[in-house]
């Protein structure tokens, strides 16, 4: 028999509740803080498994694969010392949860619509079942927000900007700091762009107006950098395109409009920016929330990280705050501090994954470790 924990006992709903879960954690962590800061080959160079209780090490040698890769997910066994239990156990207890949300309840009246085979072209069903999902989230909110102009951070080669401008018929801004991924998006949106048109010649709809995603290269730094992109091309975009899927041609200029407003209509008041990113890397993600903090044009966030190993850490209390993590002032206050070593671990699946990076590290301590421990044993010999 297996004991699973029950799950975590820990909540978010306040401030104060999510504090004291971080110290909770940090408080597991101070014993085993050794085993964080090293890097994985450093198990075998350093013999780090000196240093786990011989009673644990006795018992999970004896263990079948099967049982030590329910490790991660908080899976003890019933024969396991008590306090390897209490270990394995309290880990899960303090581990986020990871439940799948219902989206309906989310997002009430959200509908997700298959991709026709013209969009779905290059995707996997993995990358397919992403966009389709997150695009219509991402419709439904700038539905709520009055929102028509989404800003698509790191948007890779445009499949989440082009079905949110073709079938959602938003105004897409695609970001992303590679000028050949730019290139990318320009050349497919412009391939989907026939396809819509012939439909619209069809359906004889000739008043209907799309455009495609304006694709822009730039590596985002900050939110500044954000805002200001952003800002430029709205203007512009407003020149090139009055209308955007609208059979009314009306040039009337949106009341609250004026010389006085920063941002062009889409993006005052009555039609404000949202911020997208799907596997949003490293501080890309954090740049975004830091956005919508200091931007009023920017209404709403729609955000799945992704490479959170990548994150910028500082271990200072004062911590610049730049740096990606951590980004709250309460986690700064407790010191949280990780490390990329931590990070680098963290980041990794469950299962498969374990067994390849056991393969993967033993043949490093093979190349590396050992070839060093031989020149180094025969140059103190020679002398």
């Amino acid at each position: 028999m297996a004991d699973d924990g029950g799950g975590c006992k820990y909540s978010c709903r306040t401030g104060s509740e999510t504090l004291e879960w971080i110290h909770a954690i940090i408080e597991f962590l101070k014993p085993y803080r050794f085993f964080l800061d090293a890097h994985v080959v450093n198990f075998f160079k350093d013999k780090l498994w000196e240093a786990v209780d011989k009673e644990w090490l006795d018992c999970l040698r004896k263990e079948r694969a099967e049982k030590l890769l329910q490790i991660p997910s908080g899976v003890a066994q019933d024969n396991w010392p008590d306090s390897l239990k209490e270990y394995v156990l309290t880990s899960r207890s303090l581990s986020l949860p990871r439940d799948q949300a219902d989206l309906l309840e989310a997002f009430p009246g959200v509908r997700t619509a298959p991709l026709n085979n013209v969009l779905a072209q290059g995707m996997n069903q993995k990358k397919k079942h992403e966009i389709e999902t997150l695009a219509a989230v991402i419709g439904s909110i700038a539905r709520k927000t009055g929102a028509q102009t989404i800003v698509d951070v790191g948007s890779g080669q445009g499949y989440l900007a082009q079905v949110l401008s073709f079938e959602y018929e938003l105004s897409v801004i695609a970001v992303d700091a590679s000028s050949h991924h730019g290139s990318i998006t320009e050349a497919r949106a412009k391939r989907i762009e026939k396809h819509y048109a012939a439909k619209i010649r069809k359906s004889r709809s000739e008043n209907k107006v799309f455009s495609i995603p304006k694709a822009v290269t730039c590596q985002v730094l900050s939110p500044t950098m954000l805002k200001d992109v952003s800002s430029s091309l709205l203007q512009a975009n407003d020149l090139e395109n009055p209308t955007i899927s609208r059979e009314n041609n009306d040039d009337t200029p949106p009341e609250g409009y004026g010389s006085e407003s920063p941002f062009p209509p889409k993006a005052n008041e009555k039609s404000s920016l949202v911020l997208a990113g799907l596997h949003a890397c490293g501080d890309l993600s954090v740049t975004m929330l830091r956005s919508f903090m200091e931007c009023n044009a920017v209404k709403a966030v729609v955000s799945i990280g992704c490479c959170y190993n990548l994150l910028s850490e500082d271990g200072n209390k004062e911590a610049d705050n730049q740096c990606g993590f951590p980004l709250s002032a309460g986690a700064k206050s407790a010191s949280l501090y990780l490390g990329k070593n931590a990070r680098d671990l963290a980041c990794q699946r469950d299962g498969e994954i374990w067994e390849k990076l056991m393969a993967s590290t033993i043949l490093n301590f093979i190349y590396f470790v050992l070839p060093f421990r031989w020149f180094f044993a025969s140059t103190t010999q020679k002398l």
